[in-house]
């Protein structure tokens, strides 16, 4: 088993084209050790030496292909897709065959080589469509109504026959299925890439490995748990992340208490230009991004932080910032 996982490994890019693999494999088996019952050891129910032969020719078709794919001289959805397309050009030849030698003292014969025929297609177009074989479904569905439709011409008699037009209604409704089974596919395939490059995009955007996205979800959900973090997922960030944290923590700590402050009933001396001004002081911003934030000027700035300090009665020595920390946090119990 685990050289068959190897083999698959080395040949496939993805699993959808593993199931591929597996199906044509499995496909091919069959019809190597199907074929011969027929024009081998005459198992088979279907007489006369073209019949035969066509069956013999099947079969060597299914070894040209499958040297063809082993030697990687045909990609796999090609090879794949031209096999049942032979397969069934050559029951289809069958068929109008078994239309032209069709004879009323044989009538029973024939529908019973017809049934074995609708087998073949039956089972060819149920492999594609296992498969997800591009389009195949499509055409081996054409080439049995056209050669059905040319043995009807031939031979109304025999083609009207009820197992006939079973497999002709099977067939129909294997082909609406696979179309559908397509149809789903590429839409579920447009949707995982899409959400891979999405994934692709945020792990860029932030240089971080698929990893430390997972250990960074963990310990969020992890944060508010009574046994604490996870040491070992901790372990799974690298410095660069942890130093982002830091700063993100700092930065989301100080927009929480800039939300569930309000200055101005803490401070009701200060005006609400000096509030604006204590409030980017408390996020801990130099004087000169104050000064972009408010549309001031740097001067400007100076002389409202200087008013803040003679109406809050501070020292020249006191530090506004920490001052406005003491008070803020004890008003709000943060």
């Amino acid at each position: 088993m685990s050289h068959f996982r190897s083999f698959l490994s080395k040949r496939c890019i993805d699993r959808k084209e593993e199931m591929q693999l597996v199906v044509y494999l499995v496909y091919s088996v069959m019809i190597i050790f199907g074929m011969p019952l027929h024009f081998g050891f005459g198992l088979i129910d279907q007489e006369g030496f073209l019949l035969r032969t066509i069956s013999f020719v099947e079969w060597l078709c299914c070894f040209v292909f499958l040297a063809l794919y082993l030697s990687r001289r045909m990609h796999l959805k090609t090879t794949f897709f031209w096999l049942s397309v032979c397969l069934q050009f050559a029951v289809g030849l069958s068929i109008v065959l078994i239309a032209v030698m069709a004879r009323p003292e044989n009538l029973i014969s024939s529908q019973k080589l017809l049934t074995v025929n609708g087998i073949l297609s039956l089972f060819n177009i149920l492999m594609v469509c296992m498969g997800l074989v591009p389009n195949a479904s499509t055409v081996i569905m054409a080439l049995f109504t056209l050669f059905t439709g040319v043995a009807y011409v031939i031979c109304p008699q025999i083609m009207l026959s009820q197992f006939v037009l079973l497999f002709f209604y099977s067939m129909l409704g294997v082909w609406g299925y696979s179309l559908l089974m397509h149809h789903l596919f590429r839409s579920t395939s447009r949707e995982i890439n899409d959400y891979k490059m999405f994934q692709d995009g945020v792990l860029n955007m932030f240089h971080m490995s698929k990893a430390e996205a997972i250990s960074l979800i963990r310990l969020s959900r992890e944060a508010g748990r009574v046994d604490g973090i996870d040491d070992q997922v901790l372990e799974n960030l690298s410095e660069r992340t942890r130093n982002n944290l830091i700063a993100l923590g700092a930065y989301l700590q100080n927009e929480r208490r800039d939300k569930m402050v309000d200055l101005s009933t803490i401070f009701p001396q200060l005006s609400p230009s000096e509030l604006e001004v204590a409030r980017l002081i408390l996020k801990n911003m130099p004087l000169k991004e104050i000064a972009v934030a408010t549309g001031k000027s740097l001067s400007n700035v100076g002389t409202v932080r200087g008013n803040i300090r003679k109406k809050l009665g501070l020292r020249p020595d006191d530090d506004l910032r920490n001052y406005l920390l003491s008070i803020v946090p004890s008003q709000t119990n943060y």
